[in-house]
């Protein structure tokens, strides 16, 4: 049986080392590499800087962060209160021409745990694109007019998560549900759930989910045109919701934060409908930027966007 594709970023194996040996087998066997040898090792070097970064991520005894800890400084450029700017939301017009089912019904007295909301909100989203549909030849759905494709099992990688046996301060559970990516540019949408109701602004499970992505993803564009992997997390946190985009620039991330969307269940339901909204409309977004030029993408990844919220 073939190995999952991410299976040597957990076994914690260099892949720099692994492609010189590859390389010098090639050579010897008088076989063609099929590659050009330096942008071959030089992917393979960042995917093992990627790697160092996870597992320091990994191994750090807390799950939450701030952008001034010197783990995140060492790593992470960090711009908050920014739309993204690699990825435009579907517009509510485009959203409304589809029927939906009313939201579940709540007791709006009664406030859920965090593991327990995060639940309900998963099922709300799922049922949002399997039920959601317009009248077309074909009757589509929401769910299936989007331009992605799931590439957990494109890929054939693990679904990032991590559940914690016993409560504690310093651990959450959290997962990792949907990885989309399109077949001919290298942008990617992340929906992952932090049980947590930290105000921390940074989480460990958006950070490893990025991390591990952008991982494996970077051996997907070798040899091709993109220079980057322009990355939408949208993370659902026990009551709110927010985007981080994310990219690796060859030595840091850029990470970049919007404004939390508040969403609790106590809440009227015209504003839970607001909310989940705004998570389909990113969910369903269309890919933007130059991904041949990251210059240009890391001049655009420190811009602060002026658009209304």
């Amino acid at each position: 049986m073939k190995g999952q594709m991410d299976q040597m970023l957990h076994d914690r194996k260099d892949q720099y080392p692994l492609a010189q040996i590859l390389i010098a087998k090639l050579i010897k066997e008088r076989k063609p590499i099929g590659a050009d040898i330096e942008e071959f090792l030089a992917a393979m070097k960042a995917c093992d800087r990627i790697s160092q970064t996870y597992h320091q991520i990994l191994d750090c005894p807390t799950c939450y962060f701030q952008a001034e800890d010197s783990i995140i400084k060492n790593n992470f450029t960090v711009i908050t209160d920014v739309e993204p700017v690699f990825f435009s939301q579907m517009p509510l017009a485009d959203l409304r021409e589809y029927t939906f089912e009313p939201l579940q019904t709540k007791n709006r007295f009664y406030e859920y745990g965090d593991e327990e909301f995060l639940s309900v909100a998963d099922n709300e989203i799922v049922n949002i694109l399997r039920t959601a549909s317009k009248e077309t030849p074909e009757f589509l759905t929401l769910g299936r007019s989007r331009k992605w494709h799931n590439e957990i099992a494109l890929r054939n990688v693990r679904w990032p998560f991590e559940l914690v046996p016993s409560r504690s301060p310093e651990r959450y559970e959290w997962q990792t549900t949907f990885i989309w990516g399109l077949k001919s540019l290298p942008h990617t949408v992340i929906l992952s759930f932090q049980a947590t109701r930290s105000p921390a602004p940074i989480m460990r499970g958006e950070l490893l989910s990025i991390l591990s992505v952008t991982w494996w993803k970077n051996k997907l564009i070798f040899g091709t045109v993109h220079k980057f992997i322009p990355i939408l997390l949208i993370s659902i946190r026990t009551g709110s919701f927010r985007t981080c985009e994310a990219f690796y620039t060859g030595s840091k991330f850029v990470l970049r934060y919007s404004k939390p969307v508040p969403m609790n269940f106590t809440e009227p339901i015209e504003d839970r409908v607001k909310a989940f909204d705004w998570v389909i409309q990113w969910l369903l977004s269309t890919p933007l930027g130059d991904t041949q030029n990251l210059e240009s993408a890391i001049s655009m990844g420190r811009r602060v966007s002026s658009r209304p919220r």
